[in-house]
């Protein structure tokens, strides 16, 4: 977590629950945060929850592991502000859908519906607010507080400092005098900056919605695989170039984050884990069906240039070495055995 801006520590300090029991991490998370459904989908259970107290407000650090399917159910007693620290959320609130990427925060306070779906690896800070902090002197509806929403970026560099605020505080001296005091007008303090940052998305109108790509919300056959086939269709030509990030985005013809959300949704991975799939399934074919394939030359051939990863990622992808593919190959075509070694 060294990429985060602040620092986590007082929290990494307090962990309370880790588990890779999935009936455990289940129930763990609903006791401390809310009575949910959790669907397992890929990935190994790695459940680690930190967690932290201010007065009302409650403040978790939360990894699953595995990709997870969320659906809590909805309460009118708190409110929840996730930051993500890692990985991406496709978020759906009420009818409304967006992803958290990381450095986002985003708010939910659902009246009917909430779903969310953690990608593997995926850590969250997680701010729970209770509604009675939030209602003090106030009128909480949807003109004050709408369902859903991203904080907007020009509201960042401020959230950040009263994360760091909030958690040097939960680590300093609980016991000193005037804590309590503190305490409680810096929960005031979190609370007025949150709706602030709420009224903003608010005031661009009642009928707006959390920013979202269409990526998300069309099926595979859909506008969001053509970014995916531009991609592909280009870098199938070149396997062994150098591709970054931001030159995938360009031969999609979409932003890099756009690339990123697409390949999330349709293919569960990010777009520099579909390019390595693509040149270990070219290596695959390749050893499978020449006989004159070495390991070394498919691999630089294919874009690997360091052979102990490209073994590892190809034993992962195939279940074997792939000298094993190639002596598997040779066994049952002795004869292409044969011209192989002629031709050495």
């Amino acid at each position: 977590m060294n990429a985060n801006p602040i620092n986590l520590s007082p929290l990494y300090h307090r962990c309370i629950f880790r588990s890779s029991s999935r009936v455990d991490c289940h129930e763990e998370a609903a006791r401390e945060l809310a009575e949910h459904r959790l669907r397992w989908r890929e990935g190994n259970a790695d459940m680690v929850l930190h967690k932290a107290n201010l007065r009302g407000i409650g403040v978790y650090l939360l990894r699953y592991g595995a990709e997870v399917e969320v659906t809590p159910r909805p309460s009118n007693d708190f409110v929840v502000f996730h930051w993500s620290l890692c990985g991406l959320v496709e978020m759906v609130c009420d009818g409304q859908r967006a992803v958290l990427l990381p450095g986002q925060t985003g708010w939910m306070f659902p009246r009917r519906s909430w779903n969310m779906r953690w990608q593997t690896g995926s850590e969250q800070l997680i701010v729970k607010v209770p509604t009675s902090l939030i209602n003090a002197g106030r009128r909480l509806d949807n003109e004050v507080l709408p369902s859903f929403g991203l904080l907007p970026a020009k509201f960042e560099p401020q959230w950040l400092v009263l994360v760091q605020t909030l958690l040097a505080t939960i680590s300093g001296p609980t016991e000193a005098e005037g804590y309590d005091a503190w305490s409680s007008q810096l929960e005031r303090l979190i609370v007025d900056f949150l709706l602030m940052g709420a009224a903003s998305v608010v005031g661009r109108g009642r009928n707006h919605q959390p920013q979202a790509h269409p990526t998300l919300g069309t099926s595979a056959s859909g506008r969001d695989r053509h970014p995916i086939d531009r991609m592909e269709n280009i870098v199938a030509d070149r396997l062994g170039a150098p591709w970054s990030l931001n030159d995938l985005a360009e031969a999609a013809g979409v932003s890099p984050r756009v690339l990123q959300i697409a390949c999330l949704r349709e293919r569960n991975s990010s777009p520099m884990d579909v390019l390595r799939n693509m040149r270990l399934d070219a290596a695959h074919r390749r050893m499978q069906a020449s006989c004159f394939a070495s390991v070394t030359e498919t691999a630089l051939d294919c874009g690997f240039g360091h052979l102990g990863r490209f073994s590892t990622y190809y034993r992962e992808r195939f279940g074997e070495l792939p000298s094993e593919t190639c002596a598997r190959r040779n066994a049952k075509n002795p004869v292409s055995r044969l011209e192989a070694a002629t031709h050495s």
